[in-house]
């Protein structure tokens, strides 16, 4: 009776990425599981396709406010002085936080212009391109919290230009500044005026003036004002993810 030949042959194992360490923090709405090692360095797309690829989850801005206000403010000084956390402050210091989400900006000529911020929840970046009709069909229903209006599942946001600053800010008014409240929630600028305390220098942040007839899209980051010269919480809403930068994977449910 013949045998079939046995011949060599070699299996490749998907390799799965699995956390080293998991860091959980506590959010408005329950707790937030980050993942270590980050992901990056690189530009915006490189750095959330890492995370995706892994099959990983990107953080809300909200999450990342409060994930960053634990990281410079925490009670707890096993947390502060943690060498996985104070890598984060490392990277706000030397290089830029991706915070995965879009930015479409109205014409200001607009019968209300101003800024929507869509969670970039699937990595799309700049590639995806919203209409203000798709914008605004999710917004309904929702709710409103300091002139900026929110969709019921809070991923999408929009701040009127009026309620909207460019470059510096004082201390303490972050939380007031509509940018920043529909990038990180409400209680997110909040934990971000928490930060921008640690600072020397007041915070800082840019946005698009958009003088066109068309909708502008960017992306986000913040940084310690290296790249500017600045010793303050700067936060770009002017990105077009070139820079490079880095992103923390949250894991875990909602």
């Amino acid at each position: 009776m013949s045998q079939t030949p046995i011949i060599s042959r070699i299996n490749e194992i998907e390799r799965v990425w699995t956390p080293e360490a998991i860091w959980t923090v506590p959010t408005a709405h329950g707790e937030a599981n980050f993942n270590f090692p980050v992901f990056g360095s690189g530009a915006y797309d490189a750095v959330v396709g890492q995370v995706i690829r892994n099959r990983q989850r990107l953080p809300t801005g909200e999450k990342i406010a409060f994930m960053l206000d634990e990281a410079y403010n925490s009670v707890d000084e096993g947390i502060k002085h943690n060498p996985r956390v104070e890598s984060v402050r490392k990277i706000v210091k030397d290089a830029w936080l991706w915070v995965p989400s879009v930015n479409i900006w109205t014409p200001k000529s607009a019968k209300t212009p101003g800024m929507y911020a869509v969670f970039d929840e699937k990595g799309e970046g700049l590639s995806k391109k919203y209409t203000i009709e798709e914008l605004e069909n999710r917004l309904s229903g929702g709710s409103t919290d300091r002139e900026v209006r929110f969709s019921i599942d809070r991923k999408v946001a929009f701040a009127p230009l009026t309620t909207i600053a460019s470059g510096y800010h004082q201390k303490g008014t972050l939380s007031k500044d509509g940018a920043f409240i529909a990038k990180h929630g409400v209680e997110g600028a909040e934990k971000l005026d928490n930060v921008a305390q640690v600072f020397s220098g007041r915070p800082r942040s840019w946005t698009i003036d958009n003088d066109s007839d068309r909708l502008i899209q960017t992306l986000s980051a913040l940084d310690g004002g290296w790249y500017r010269g600045d010793d303050g919480l700067s936060a770009y809403f002017d990105s077009y993810g070139y820079r490079y930068g880095y992103v923390l994977s949250v894991s875990g449910s909602e």
